[in-house]
């Protein structure tokens, strides 16, 4: 075979595939054989006509058509191998030549990977902010141990309701005397003071005893997802049915006992309970340093992507998201209305993180071949090992299921890549930053309240619109890095055994 490319539009090459006449002769045989086991030729049974009677009665063309559904896949693979061209769609198959004793002659529109110019990927200056672990911060770590080990009660008879109980209600919303969708509900177990039920609907509850109906007036709050109920005033009719009381166990010996198994008393846990979180703290400021890294070589580099590459990333993500959406019993026109946003709203909200994520993966790929990294056996049980603790399943499991669903390969690619992100965070220049909870969370405050005021800014000067459109954050997110390949296929297989 002969292969020749030139250049087609932009991001496009075309490989031009001749196949002499000379490799034309088995292929055709082939084709006639599978003609004749298709046709039925008068005086002849199945797959026993000859060529020359096939040649008769089906016509050359539909032979050499034949033959050229079965050779064109294979050139076209064995051509990319021969030119080193790395597609990233389907191609656009032109027939140029085909016709009996003249070689076959194909042109293959191929959309190809874009180069990147890869910037400054090493000796990056980045700042790891470490969260110090205060006395508080353990204080409220053991507390919240407490809450997890906590029972509920059933409370005195005659018992009034206060915040921290858990009363179990039934409950109807209605609106304008009419029950709307979801708001009603049987034996619903309610922990006062949770916050988890629109705002005052808990407080109504507070001095309430076991038998009590009540009416409950509300309103919605204005950004709610419903749309027919945002803003909106409803009454709810409860009956209450029970109350329960938090037991909280007590910080003693019993309670170290319960929650260690190395801890003699108080003191001692504590320390166990801060190297934990010192443990983690460092552990998170390693992965925000990781991806604020990933996130600057990305930023460093130059390339201009082909639309349809952001269009298939975009695809699989919002698969995902819909997914993620049925699987909580919606479905995704309701899901749709629910939010007040259109089918081009929710996938344009995925168009820019499709980008970014395309271009760090061609960044990456980049930076593998420029550094000659390979992916050791040692990388590649990592990355099986990881797959394993994720789904709760033994190695060789994950291994049989990944090897049957020829997904090996993805493990590589995925161990290649980890390493190259490795490279880029272990030559960075990192600067530690200490910080405690208190000012970490009075900077997130100045942050969002920045960014509010830059939106209240921006729409100010903006044109008002006649009717303005409200917004609603969505429920379903899909992740930025999303489910590799192999480990879909194993969560399918473990759902499959389950």
């Amino acid at each position: 075979m002969k292969f020749q490319v030139s250049d087609g539009e932009k991001f496009q090459k075309i490989m031009e595939i001749e196949i002499p006449v000379e490799e034309l002769e088995q292929p055709i045989r082939l084709a006639c054989k599978r003609l004749a086991n298709k046709v039925n030729i008068p005086g002849f049974r199945k797959g026993k006509a000859p060529r020359s009677i096939l040649e008769n009665f089906l016509g050359i063309n539909a032979i050499l058509d034949e033959a050229a559904d079965d050779l064109l896949p294979k050139a076209y693979v064995e051509g990319l191998k021969e030119t080193g061209l790395e597609p990233v769609c389907q191609p656009e198959i032109e027939v140029v030549t085909l016709e009996d004793g003249q070689p076959m002659r194909f042109n293959a529109t191929i959309t190809v990977k874009p180069e990147i110019k890869l910037g400054d990927y090493k000796g990056l200056d980045i700042t790891r902010r470490i969260i110090d672990v205060a006395d508080e911060d353990v204080d409220a770590e053991i507390e919240n141990q407490r809450q997890r080990m906590s029972k509920l009660v059933d409370a005195e008879e005659g018992a009034a309701a206060a915040n921290g109980d858990t009363v179990v209600i039934d409950f109807k919303g209605l609106k304008d005397g009419v029950a709307f969708e979801g708001g009603t509900a049987t034996d619903y177990p309610l922990a006062l003071g949770s916050g988890s039920f629109i705002p005052g609907f808990e407080e109504q509850l507070v001095g309430c005893h076991v038998g009590d109906e009540k009416k409950i007036d509300v309103t919605f709050p204005e950004d709610y997802g419903a749309k027919e109920l945002a803003g909106q005033p409803v009454v709810f009719e409860i009956t209450v049915k029970g109350i329960k009381n938090k037991i909280l166990p007590e910080l003693n010996q019993e309670f170290v006992e319960e929650v260690s198994e190395t801890a003699e008393n108080m003191d001692q846990l504590r320390e166990e309970f801060r190297a934990k979180m010192e443990q983690q703290s460092l552990a998170a400021a390693d992965d925000t340093a990781r991806n604020a890294a990933l996130a600057k070589a990305v930023e460093n580099c130059e390339v201009e992507i082909p639309p349809v590459m952001i269009e298939q990333q975009m695809s699989g993500m919002i698969e995902d998201a819909k997914r993620q959406i049925t699987s909580q019993g919606m479905s995704y026109e309701q899901y749709l209305e629910y939010v007040g946003r259109t089918d081009e709203d929710f996938r344009e909200q995925y168009r820019k993180q499709a980008e970014l994520i395309v271009k760090r993966e061609l960044m990456l790929e980049a930076i593998i071949k420029a550094e000659n990294l390979e992916a050791t056996d040692e990388d590649i049980n990592a990355q099986i090992s990881e797959i394993a603790a994720r789904y709760w399943l033994p190695e060789e499991k994950v291994k049989e299921i990944l090897s049957d669903g020829g997904r090996m390969e993805d493990v590589k690619y995925d161990a290649l890549m980890k390493k190259a992100v490795d490279l880029i965070f272990d030559n960075a220049n990192l600067t530690n930053l200490h910080i405690d909870r208190a000012e970490l969370a009075k900077q997130a405050t100045a942050a969002m309240q920045g960014v509010e005021g830059e939106a209240e800014e921006a729409e100010a000067k903006e044109e008002k619109p006649k009717a303005k459109a409200k917004t609603t954050k969505s429920k379903t997110k899909a992740k930025a890095d999303d489910a590799q390949p192999e480990e879909t296929a194993v969560e399918d297989k473990a759902k499959d055994e389950e």
